[in-house]
């Protein structure tokens, strides 16, 4: 399975978070490019990049006003400007909310999915809906209900999908909708991972148990979903740590 990277989920490219870095990093003292492209892979050993990109990220942000630079015997020192440190202000203030509340999210699920980290200490309350579509390009949300659905069939001997829209909230502070929830459920029906009957002919409530294939499937969509939540945690974290 190809892991989406961060800039294709959020839109937050390398450059972003390399400017971002330069800019913290100048924030208390001046530096010059090799020193800031060695500080970025010691610190981002995941992310990196080469000292020609960091260099000319450098003088990018200089011809844009945000660095100035002064030479000291060969080596080319930058220094943060007043528009520079408005623009660092400006990432914080924009991507600091958003991404820690995502984060939280994407915490839950970790936890919950390898009992790793530590669980939440508060009540769970609801992803901001301004955030909520983060989620959807940063997890398969059909992985997502795939993966409690089964749950509840092998631990119950029936449920119905608003039972999985329940346990998503109540566990991660976030859901995807009704009407997608119902047709997760039709095609796992039609590809006989779940069973569904109507109890009564109000059919209001379909009940849905496991089948044979419930279990099987249920293990490969768990390790697809751990893997994917333990990327993007990452990349969040990254991100985080920066702003």
């Amino acid at each position: 399975m190809k892991l989406p990277s961060f800039q294709q989920a959020v839109g937050f490219s390398v450059g972003d978070t390399l400017s971002l870095f330069i800019l913290r990093a100048l924030h208390h003292q001046s530096n010059y490019s090799r020193a800031l492209y060695e500080q970025f892979n010691l610190e981002f050993p995941g992310r990196s990049v080469s000292y020609e990109y960091v260099a000319r990220m450098a003088n990018t942000l200089e011809n844009d006003g945000f660095l100035l630079s002064q030479t000291e015997g060969r080596k080319k020192f930058f220094q943060l400007t007043k528009k520079g440190e408005a623009r660092l202000q400006e990432y914080n203030t924009i991507y600091a909310y958003r991404f820690s509340e995502v984060s939280t999210v994407i915490d839950r699920f970790y936890y919950f999915l390898t009992k790793n980290g530590l669980p939440s200490q508060d009540d769970i309350e609801p992803l901001h809906e301004d955030f909520r579509p983060f989620i959807s390009k940063l997890l398969s949300v059909k992985d997502v209900v795939r993966f409690m659905a089964l749950r509840l069939s092998l631990n119950r001997d029936s449920f119905y999908m608003a039972e999985v829209q329940g346990q998503l909230n109540s566990l991660f502070g976030w859901s995807p909708s009704n009407g997608y929830l119902y047709n997760i459920a039709r095609e796992m029906e039609e590809t006989n991972l779940l069973v569904g009957f109507w109890p009564d002919e109000r059919r209001t409530i379909r009940k849905l148990y496991k089948t044979d294939n419930s279990e099987p499937f249920y293990e490969i969509v768990a390790a697809s979903l751990t893997e994917r939540i333990i990327q993007v945690r990452k990349y969040l974290h990254y991100i985080l740590e920066l702003v």
